[in-house]
């Protein structure tokens, strides 16, 4: 009996700390049981270090959990859980974002405020924004790359030749320099003259314009209706054009009028004809007689 009780007791003991266990387990995982969720479904570019069980944020608020993370073309596909509390729209994002100083990840969501829900049944796109890890990573290819072009630099200008081309360069810059410098000091009259002058044209002009304001108008005006008036003859001369070759008028029908070109034509053939032979035999036409 004693033994009896005794494994009774052992056994009440390892249920107790089996069941703590669980618990603790949920408290530290924020695990909530009697909780209803849904999956949704992310395409990301990148995830850092994203993991499974990683927590994921409304608002800054931890209603789910990473469930499941794979390649997908490229890119990265998670799969989450979320309360049944959270309703997603339309226009819902995702964003994958640093939490902590050793890149820590966490899957945050902005619910959107569209019309519709969204369609849980499509995978839909997210962004990753780049934490320290991955600027610390960007700072060290810059400074390669600066590295690189100061040993470029030093290996192009290290040389005598390189020397010798770069103070070249700088004597005539030097050069340019005081050359400009000596121009402007012998114009400056000049320029200011020329300043002062520009000044002044366009101070006559303003006044020209505000004095003769009225005629402008008018002299735009007439302008105006001058063109009015050609755009008006243009388009009479068209409608003219238009009824003769449509054969419209007196005009219309000689120009038309097919058999009259061609009897004009027989006329004038003839004529010529008569003049070529009148010509060749002018005896056959007139006769002189001597008295």
């Amino acid at each position: 009996m004693e033994n009896r009780s005794a494994e009774l007791k052992v056994g009440l003991v390892v249920l107790i700390t089996l069941v703590a266990l669980v618990w603790g387990i949920t408290w530290i995982k924020g695990w909530n049981l009697s909780q209803n969720t849904y999956e949704v479904k992310v395409l990301f570019p990148n995830v850092g270090i994203l993991n499974v069980g990683d927590p994921v944020t409304v608002s800054g608020v931890e209603k789910g959990k990473v469930k499941k993370i794979e390649l997908s073309a490229g890119e990265v596909l998670v799969t989450f859980s979320l309360a049944s509390d959270v309703q997603l729209k339309e226009d819902a994002k995702f964003s994958i974002m640093n939490v902590g100083l050793m890149g820590e990840r966490l899957v945050n969501v902005n619910t959107g405020s569209g019309e519709k829900p969204l369609d849980l049944a499509q995978i839909h796109k997210g962004s990753f924004d780049p934490g320290i890890p991955e600027v610390m990573a960007m700072t060290g290819e810059l400074v390669t790359e600066v590295r690189d072009l100061v040993t470029s630099l030093r290996e192009a200008v290290g040389t005598e030749q390189g020397k010798s081309s770069l103070q070249k360069s700088i004597k005539n810059m030097e050069n340019v320099s005081v050359r400009l410098s000596k121009f402007f000091d012998k114009n400056t009259g000049k320029m200011d003259q020329a300043v002062e002058e520009f000044v002044y044209s366009t101070a006559q002009l303003k006044d020209f314009m505000q004095n003769n304001k009225q005629k402008l108008e008018n002299t735009i005006d007439k302008w105006n209706q001058l063109t009015s008036t050609l755009e008006d003859v243009s388009q009479s001369m068209k409608k003219l054009s238009d009824k003769i070759n449509n054969g419209e008028g007196s005009l219309g029908q000689l120009v038309n009028d097919t058999t009259l070109y061609a009897d004009l034509k027989r006329t004038i053939k003839n004529a010529d004809d008569l003049i070529t032979d009148i010509k060749k035999n002018p005896k056959k036409y007139l006769k002189l007689e001597i008295f």
